[in-house]
């Protein structure tokens, strides 16, 4: 079931305005009779630890950069239309080996 939390606390988002309106309209007590509503509770509060509010502000500056190295692109770009671009095939095999491993386990 999805949840949602507002300024008004915590409910289910599937809750129906009748179904709130029959619960409070027309309660019974222990003894049978009908009363007015309960009041409202105090709402819900959320405490955020120091740590995630550091990682929300490394999302938030991660997000903010750009995905490509446009100066890095270039220079390959470069290297390869001029014939300077050597893959270092021994290097690729290893991190290739290493990235199984971790993966893996």
């Amino acid at each position: 079931m999805t949840e949602r939390i507002n300024g008004q606390g915590f409910r289910p988002l599937d809750t129906s305005g009748a179904r709130r309106a029959e619960g409070s309209k027309g309660a019974t007590d222990k003894t049978g009779r009908t009363g007015e509503a309960t009041a409202p509770q105090p709402a819900d509060t959320v405490n955020v630890s120091r740590s995630a509010v550091l990682l929300g502000k490394l999302a938030e500056l991660v997000q903010s950069l750009p995905s490509v190295d446009a100066e890095r692109v270039r220079a390959i770009k470069d290297a390869i239309s001029s014939g300077n671009y050597e893959i270092d095939d021994q290097a690729v095999a290893d991190n290739m080996i290493r990235m199984d491993r971790e993966l893996l386990g």
